[in-house]
């Protein structure tokens, strides 16, 4: 399906950052990663009703943590 490499790559993304955590904002604003051809908003919400990202609310806006298995 399409949407297995855009996941992959977000994923990917969260993993490769410092503490497993990104704010949204930086996904929201900042440009798409190779693979997430179906836009990055569509794929926050899929992975986010997946549980396999958790929004966090903070004081400076909400930040996406990766999922505890």
């Amino acid at each position: 399906t399409p949407v297995t490499p855009g996941r992959r790559a977000l994923l990917a993304l969260v993993r490769r950052s410092r503490h497993r955590e990104v704010p949204l904002r930086e996904l929201q604003v900042g440009k798409a990663p190779p693979g997430a051809s179906l836009g990055v908003l569509f794929l926050l919400h899929d992975l986010l009703g997946a549980q396999q990202l958790q929004r966090v609310p903070t004081a400076s806006g909400p930040l996406l943590r990766l999922a505890e298995p």
